[in-house]
């Protein structure tokens, strides 16, 4: 029997004891591991992991999930989504640690029991910690909703809800009982502790003090033994002194040829230990100076002739004072103003409650500040004025105004010096400074001085968190404001898109374009509510802009049933700028209907309840389309994609329709007349050469800016230097990731199908006719005009029900086809004929 028993439990199988270790073991690597995903939570994550598909998971070298930072990965994205998203914050951290307890206690094979009360008070602690953190973001948005979760935020939202200011004061009574009871179960005994524990501190204060005083009476008696001494060694010093004066005073008593005559010296001998101590000073100073300086006498006397030539260039050019400017910037605005004014712009949507993007989520600029180098200055200026000296030009004053990137000097010519003149030395400028860069501005627009930029030896990064974080964005009333950089004066530069009206962008590839566009659209996030604004992105290169799909059901506009909510594909393309043109046209018709002049009356109108919504009146968001390469679309569409360009360029301005076109080849078949006549607001960055500086701002300047980000902006009248604000790509996944993971709309704002009416998928025109239709072609044969809007106005219809019956006329035979804007012809001239084809359609219906 024991022979079996030890072979059952030894050969046959795993002793209990064992069983229980592993499973111990397994416990606490599962609660290590959940510990792991939830302190490496990435917002990001889990817009990620949404579109994720089998194949993008088992792919061992492309994919989403290569981006995914959770150091679980996908599955630590999902649990730490749940823990931390939807649960309770950084505080179900608490949940794995009492997991892992659980682990080592049955590792160590003891009950479990014990843990009961420690896993009460930990959940209780997590509730009540994420409850409290949940008020404080109600109340203030100091941090991220992710420290509170979505759980506690429910939880601190029901008790204001229910107590009002008492929620936060019975979130610190629990508080308080929570952190008596970890220090014991009975409170009696902890309220003892406490109290021991302050008499311990007062007593302990009393014997330092006592202490200090015995240390500063002990000093006092130290001080005064030592003053003692020293009055008695005074006594004894002058005691000695009137001994020494008494015994000089007897020897003079003496006889005087017993006294000591001292040895006189001639004038001889004084003159030769003069000469003699001034040879060793000359030696000393030679031999100082030879070791100081072993360089050969001819190298020396060069330079020190040099050097008296230096000293007097600048006395001749002391007469020409440079004064140095440097801006000190916009106000910055405080930390939570943005949040606070984003707060009150945001309004309850039936479908989705938004919260803006907090300014924390951008990247800190470092405090480095705009340091200005007055020796690099001062060269600048010496060189300047020693080339237009030499050609007979004279200055008068210069003043330096020093910007992130480029430092303009400002010259003040004499009166009888032509501008041509000095602008002809562009060159020679240049070759002298050896900068890469030197642009003149001849003259400075406004002012009575010729400009020379010259770029920085060092240049200062604007990072988007300087711009965005300023009064002067923050209180911007403009409807689509965005921030471009900052100028020389170190200014942010501010427009809104709704005055350009359209954008277009054009720079060499690595100049900063790409980044540029991620600041527009960075701006329009961080100031647009998402029922205000939608994107209409294409990107034929197909990675630039799809970072944005994670905001597709917030942000994106796209025609219905599109698989991708970036458009790529040129086919895609063209239809989708028609569908845009046709929602041009719809918005025109409603403001016609409301009598309004521009979208904006038009949704204080619908706002104000005085439009009727069975008439298919709605409110209108803004829509900005965002084209990253133009230059690929005209080379392989051509003409199907610049006219409806074109023609949105020119008319959708009112209907609040704006374009934002760039591309790194601005050549004349890429960016042609039509397109850049309706394009006032231009921005350049750095290009290849004067021909695409001039066809892109119609003057050249483009080819002398230095890249990153260093950009000309003009609109119709001067130009303007900016330093670009970079926005970095983990910037850009962190804002998106932020607004992917709020609830937004069911789908994306869908534009108008265009439909072929070519094509086979026509409807028979005896199939579903409308009962109104009889009506409406009696109204179009009467008025011989076939439009929609009439449509509308005579038979009090929504839009796309008079849609429908103008498309079963045009099957009928009675208007012709679609012309864009312009109404369709009608084909029947009188109502006798309407009869005739009335009647045929009702004989070919029986």
């Amino acid at each position: 029997m024991a022979k079996s028993k030890k072979s059952g439990t030894l050969t046959g199988g795993i002793s209990s004891s064992r069983k229980m270790e592993i499973l111990g073991i397994l416990i606490m690597a599962i609660a290590t591991l959940m510990g792991l995903s939830i302190v490496t939570y990435y917002s990001s994550d889990y817009a990620l992991i949404q579109s994720l598909s089998t194949d993008n998971i088992f792919s061992v070298d492309r994919g989403p999930a290569l981006r995914i930072q959770n150091g679980l990965g996908v599955v630590g994205a999902y649990i730490s989504y749940l823990f931390v998203y939807q649960l309770f914050g950084y505080t179900s951290i608490i949940i794995p640690i009492i997991v892992f307890g659980y682990g080592w206690y049955v590792f160590r094979g003891r009950s479990i029991r014990n843990l009961l009360w420690a896993t009460g008070y930990g959940i209780w602690s997590m509730v009540l910690i994420s409850a409290i953190l949940g008020w404080f973001y109600n109340e203030l948005s100091a941090y991220s909703s992710v420290w509170p979760g979505a759980s506690g935020i429910a939880v601190a939202s029901l008790l204001q809800n229910l107590t009002g200011i008492g929620s936060i004061i019975i979130l610190g009574v629990f508080f308080v009982v929570t952190a008596l009871a970890l220090l014991d179960r009975d409170l009696q005994k902890t309220v003892d502790r406490v109290k021991g524990w302050i008499a311990n501190f007062q007593e302990s204060m009393e014997e330092r003090r006592e202490a200090r005083a015995q240390r500063k009476a002990e000093k006092k008696k130290k001080q005064q033994r030592e003053k003692e001494i020293e009055e008695q060694q005074a006594a004894e010093q002058k005691m000695r002194q009137q001994a020494s004066s008494d015994t000089q005073s007897n020897s003079q008593h003496q006889p005087q040829e017993q006294s000591v005559q001292p040895k006189e010296r001639s004038i001889d001998d004084i003159v030769e230990e003069s000469e003699q101590q001034d040879q060793e000073r000359r030696r000393q100073e030679e031999d100082e100076v030879k070791s100081l300086d072993q360089r050969p006498r001819a190298i020396l006397d060069k330079e020190k002739a040099q050097k008296v030539a230096d000293e007097e260039l600048e006395d001749e050019e002391d007469d020409v004072e440079v004064s140095v400017y440097v801006g000190e910037g916009d106000e910055e605005a405080g930390d939570r103003e943005l949040d606070r004014k984003n707060r009150d712009k945001a309004k309850e949507i039936p479908e989705i409650k938004y919260k803006f993007p907090g300014i924390d989520i951008l990247d800190a600029p470092p405090n480095e500040g705009n340091e200005v180098d007055l020796e690099e200055i001062k060269e600048n200026k010496r060189i300047i004025l020693d080339k237009l000296k030499r050609h007979k030009i004279e200055i008068r004053s210069i003043n330096a105004i020093v910007g992130p990137t480029v430092t303009l000097y400002e010259l003040d010519p004499a009166p009888d010096v032509k501008i041509s003149k000095i602008e002809s030395y562009a060159n020679d400028l240049k070759m002298a400074t050896a900068a890469h860069g030197l642009r003149i501005i001849a003259p400075i627009p406004g002012r009575s001085a010729v400009g020379i930029e010259v770029p920085n030896r060092k240049r200062e990064t604007v990072f988007i968190k300087s711009v965005i974080n300023t009064k002067k964005f923050v209180e911007s009333s403009a409807e689509l404001p965005i921030a471009f950089g900052k100028t020389i004066e170190n200014e942010v530069f501010l427009r809104d898109l709704t005055k350009m009206p359209h954008l277009l962008i054009a720079g060499a590839t690595g100049s900063g374009k790409t980044v540029g566009i991620n600041t527009i659209i960075t701006c329009l996030l961080y100031k647009c509510h998402p029922d205000n604004v939608k994107f209409v992105m294409i990107d034929p290169k197909k990675i630039e802009l799809s970072l944005y799909r994670n905001i597709q059901n917030h942000f994106l506009a796209t025609l219905p049933g599109a698989e991708e909510p970036i458009v790529t594909d040129t086919a895609d393309v063209e239809e989708l700028l028609e569908s845009l043109t046709m929602e041009m046209d719809e918005r025109y018709d409603l403001m016609k209907m409301a009598m309004v002049r521009d979208i904006k009356a038009y949704n204080e109108k619908f706002d104000a309840g005085e439009l009727d919504e069975e008439l298919d009146h709605r409110h209108l968001p803004y829509i900005v389309v965002v084209i990253d390469e133009l230059a690929d679309l005209m080379m392989t569409a051509g003409k199907q994609i610049e006219e409806p360009i074109a023609r949105l360029a020119q008319l959708a301005r009112a209907v609040g329709i704006h374009l934002v076109v760039a591309t790194q080849r601005p050549s004349v078949n890429v960016i042609t007349g039509t397109i850049k006549a309706n394009f006032p607001a231009r921005v350049a960055y750095q290009v290849a050469s004067k021909v695409d500086s001039r066809t892109i701002l119609d003057t050249s300047g483009a080819d002398q800016l230095i890249g990153r980000g260093d950009m000309l902006f003009t609109n119709g009248g001067g130009m303007t230097r900016i330093q670009n604000a970079y926005v970095s790509t983990e910037e850009v996944e962190r804002i998106t990731g932020f607004i992917g993971n709020q609830k937004g709309y069911k789908q994306p704002y869908h534009l108008p199908v265009i439909e072929d009416e070519t094509s086979g998928d026509i409807p028979d025109p005896l199939d579903d006719i409308d009962e109104l239709f009889e009506a409406a072609a009696k109204v179009i044969v009467l008025h011989q005009q076939g439009s929609v809007s009439l449509l509308q106005r005579k038979l009090k219809i929504g839009y796309n029900r008079a849609g429908r019956i103008i498309d079963q006329l045009y099957n009928a035979g009675i208007v012709g086809p679609y012309q864009g804007s312009t109404a369709r012809d009608v084909l029947v001239s009188d109502e006798e004929e309407l009869e005739q084809v009335l009647d045929e359609l009702d004989e070919f219906d029986g």
